[in-house]
């Protein structure tokens, strides 16, 4: 288990440790003193971490600001608030979902910044990165109360956790029942009468494939196709097996996707989810939605191909 801390726990400066400034300032009230939250700072707190750590840990806290250390034990609490998160969506124009539970756990909600002190003891939140359900960013925010002042621009921690796959841990989706239900165009002649249909990127050769029309007329993007997997399905992300050169057999320089969009439906009607991806031109691209979806249908918009051709190809499609 990894600890992650953000430091320095607490950056103040307190001028009455000095004894020349300590005069100059003795007449200051402690009315000017708050509590606050050092890791707030950071608007989000950022940590993007690897799955292969199945647990990791986060450093929160509270700090005191004044002109004078605390005569007294200041008492504070600290609570997860998933309204909070709503706020911050709003304010920033963002759609990160709340962490869910199980996914965290606070070391304690109370602690003490004793007298003559700053701040309390470093606490540690305890996260659990197999509960989160995508590759997105979950909000966590962590708000402190005291029996004091606190510092309302710093009062709650916005902790942004991401967790990352180095391997692809999901199976292929059987697609056995898979049926293409819509594209934009595919070419019917110009590569054969066994290859250059949008069923070929289906069909489990990586050799044939689907590629737009080229030979009766040139129509550009963007080119789309549209798949019902039958059967409402959990999706974690998608592979895209990009045509190669025969001549060569490397990855064909030009046609293969770049930039696409991918959407998900239940019903094939409304798309519920959309996310944006751009591809580098190799034989295998994988690529994770942000957070899975229970899906029936998917489709698979593709704005620009490489090379910026105006068809576009690809061998095969699978989901996990």
């Amino acid at each position: 288990m990894k600890q992650y801390i953000l430091a320095p726990l607490c950056a103040v400066v307190l001028l009455s440790s000095c004894g020349r400034n300590r005069d100059l300032i003795s007449h200051i009230s402690d009315s000017t003193a708050v509590v606050y939250m050092p890791q707030a700072a950071r608007l989000p707190a950022a940590f993007t971490f690897d799955r292969s750590e199945a647990t990791v840990q986060l450093t929160y806290g509270a700090c005191y600001g004044g002109p004078h250390m605390p005569k007294g034990e200041i008492q504070v609490q600290f609570s997860t608030d998933p309204a909070l998160a709503g706020h911050f969506n709003n304010e920033h124009f963002t759609s990160y979902p709340l962490m869910p539970a199980g996914s965290y756990e606070l070391e304690q909600t109370s602690a003490v910044i004793p007298a003559g002190k700053v701040n309390t003891a470093p606490l540690s939140i305890t996260l659990h990165l197999d509960k989160l359900d995508g590759v997105g960013g979950y909000l966590l925010p962590v708000t402190v109360q005291a029996n004091s002042k606190v510092n309302e621009k710093l009062r709650t921690t916005f902790f942004l956790v991401k967790a990352l796959y180095n391997t692809n841990p999901f199976p292929a989706i059987d697609r056995t029942a898979w049926k293409v239900t819509g594209f934009s165009s595919e070419e019917k002649t110009g590569e054969g009468t066994a290859n250059g249909r949008t069923i070929h990127a289906l069909d489990g050769n990586d050799d044939t494939f689907w590629t737009t029309e080229w030979k009766a007329a040139k129509p550009g993007p963007p080119h789309h196709i549209v798949v019902d997997m039958q059967a409402a399905t959990k999706i974690h992300g998608f592979t895209l097996t990009g045509r190669t050169d025969k001549s060569t057999g490397n990855v064909k320089a030009t046609g293969n996707p770049k930039d696409i969009i991918v959407e998900t439906s239940l019903d094939g009607t409304t798309w519920n989810y959309a996310e944006n991806f751009t591809l580098e031109n190799i034989k295998l691209s994988t690529f994770y939605l942000a957070y899975s979806q229970q899906a029936r249908y998917f489709r698979i918009t593709i704005n620009t191909s490489q090379g910026d051709v105006y068809l576009t190809n690809i061998a095969e499609i699978n989901a996990f």
